[in-house]
């Protein structure tokens, strides 16, 4: 059977998980406020859909991994791929994955420690993760990562009878030809070649690299696959340090752009439960600063990452950062209700 890149949604009540990156931890209390037994079912039938980004960064991916895995084949538990799990798909070790990537474990060491996958699983981890969709929904609700968007998702419909792998590779080949025959890309070779690895360091930022940074760019747009599980992007004002790496471009509010009455729920876009002025200020132009508000054109789309990614930072740096900074949380559809792993309960508006 081919690849099935939209799926449908139980018609049954929801809790939709935000972002998890490895905090097992985390969503066993979540899990439990919610009501579910520790294996993924609930006495009431519902249901758990994760929008994607179970791995990385956090102590245990792969009792995370494990955990959806033995919950999704008794049909208890869905996901949409994130841009994490779509790394290890595409062979492309990134920050945070040093649990999977024997190549990232040096540059990683400030997440762990943490719970490596055996070799031997990892291709069975790989089998499975790349049967998950990118798109879930039903009459009433819409799930992504990261970007519902039609154009892209026109392009996938016209490649639906390939793997999700054959369907990646073949969009990056097609990506890499159109990119390496334009006039900036040798400057986009110089800058990786001289400059790439200080790019890592948060605390110098490396020499302008705006070949890179238009590299980006067109990957983020033109690149299919990519867009929906990371989002299209614009140039920055100026170079940045996010995501464990200095960044020429920053991300697009899709939102505001979709019109469609069918309520779209996303991961990907860290917020946070009692945001700082200052989170309130790198974010201004991109979700709004109230957490529990809905944002988009027709106020219908609601991003339920709220940060326990970066739950790693309170516990490597408790003098600068506080546990509470960094929630896991989950929608309760078609309540609209948030609930925490601290048991904090809030309606969104």
């Amino acid at each position: 059977m081919s690849y099935q890149y939209r799926q449908s949604l139980p018609d049954t009540p929801l809790d939709i998980v935000g972002d998890v990156h490895g905090e097992f931890a985390a969503f066993q209390s979540l899990l439990h406020r919610l009501g579910y037994r520790d294996d993924g079912f609930h006495p009431r039938g519902r249901r758990l859909v994760f929008v994607g980004d179970l791995c990385d960064r956090g102590p245990d991916s792969p009792a995370m991994l494990a955990w959806f895995k033995q919950a999704y084949e008794r049909g208890w538990a869905w996901m949409v791929l994130g841009n994490h799990e779509l790394n290890i798909l595409a062979d492309d070790p990134k920050d945070g994955s040093g649990w999977f990537f024997d190549a990232r474990a040096e540059k990683d060491a400030h997440y762990a420690p943490w719970h490596c996958v055996e070799e031997k699983e990892k291709t069975e981890l790989r089998a499975w993760l790349a049967e998950q969709p990118l798109l879930l929904e039903r009459e009433d609700l819409r799930i992504v990562h990261a970007a519902w968007l039609p154009p892209q998702i026109e392009r996938l419909e016209e490649a639906k009878d390939e793997s999700l792998t054959a369907q990646y590779r073949r969009f990056d080949a097609e990506l890499k030809h159109r990119l390496q025959t334009a006039s900036w890309y040798p400057d986009y070779l110089y800058e990786q070649a001289h400059y790439a690895p200080q790019a890592e360091n948060p605390d110098h930022a490396p020499p302008p690299m705006p070949a890179t940074a238009r590299y980006e760019l067109e990957r983020s747009r033109l690149h299919p696959i990519r867009a929906l599980t990371s989002g299209v992007e614009r140039l920055a004002d100026e170079p940045f340090y996010a995501g464990g790496r200095w960044r020429g471009t920053t991300r697009c509010a899709w939102w505001n752009d979709y019109r469609d009455d069918k309520p779209v729920v996303i991961g990907h876009y860290w917020r946070s439960w009692q945001p700082s002025p200052a989170a309130v200020a790198a974010e201004r132009l991109l979700l709004p600063p109230q957490p529990d508000v809905w944002h988009g054109a027709r106020r219908n789309v609601f991003c339920v990452d709220f940060s326990i990614g970066a739950s790693w930072r309170a516990r490597k740096f408790p003098q600068k950062y506080r546990p509470e900074q960094f929630r896991l949380a989950a929608l309760r559809w078609p309540e609209k209700v948030l609930v925490f792993e601290n048991g904090e309960c809030a309606a969104t508006r």
